[in-house]
């Protein structure tokens, strides 16, 4: 969260609020800040226009450039956003141990299980084949996702949406 609060400073210090510079809208450089928090309470029109720009097949963040009131050269902050497809595999129960019985049909129990959490394999497409094969294995989904570093380091956690 500190990463956001930077971000949102370095934000401040390199945007005006009464209009933007160039092209993008205020909404649309509003992303710039809300996304790496999650577009948290006051960033509902920072989302809409991020919809609205995917929905116009554009990258869901403006350029930094059209947003800055006077773009970085060389000297102050530089702000990049990176973002794509994802795979997603829910979290699953998988057994971690057996016991074996030699009087059983099935011949083993599972006593142990552990919980494999969620992920995202960024950059791939969840792919079902005919037979209901999954690629990447375990995958239900495809989501997008979209990051914002600042000075190249990521300014706050992966956003993901379907």
């Amino acid at each position: 969260m500190k990463q956001f609060f930077v971000a949102l400073s370095l934000f401040a210090a390199a945007f005006a609020f009464t209009a933007p510079a160039q092209a993008a809208s205020q909404d649309e450089c509003a992303i710039w800040i809300c996304l790496p928090g999650g577009f948290p309470s006051g960033c509902g029109a920072a989302k809409s226009a991020m919809r609205d720009r995917i929905k116009d097949m554009k990258s869901p963040l403006p350029s930094f450039s059209s947003c800055a009131v006077n773009p970085p050269s060389g000297g102050g902050s530089h702000m990049t956003s990176d973002f794509g497809y994802a795979a997603y595999i829910p979290a699953r129960r998988v057994c971690r141990q057996y016991q074996y019985h030699s009087f059983s049909s099935d011949n083993k129990e599972c006593v142990a299980y552990e919980t494999i959490p969620e992920q995202y394999v960024k950059n791939t497409f969840c792919h079902v084949n005919r037979d209901g094969d999954r690629r990447p294995r375990y995958c239900t989904r495809t989501y997008r996702w979209a990051e914002v570093f600042i000075e190249g380091q990521l300014a706050g956690p992966t956003y993901y949406w379907n």
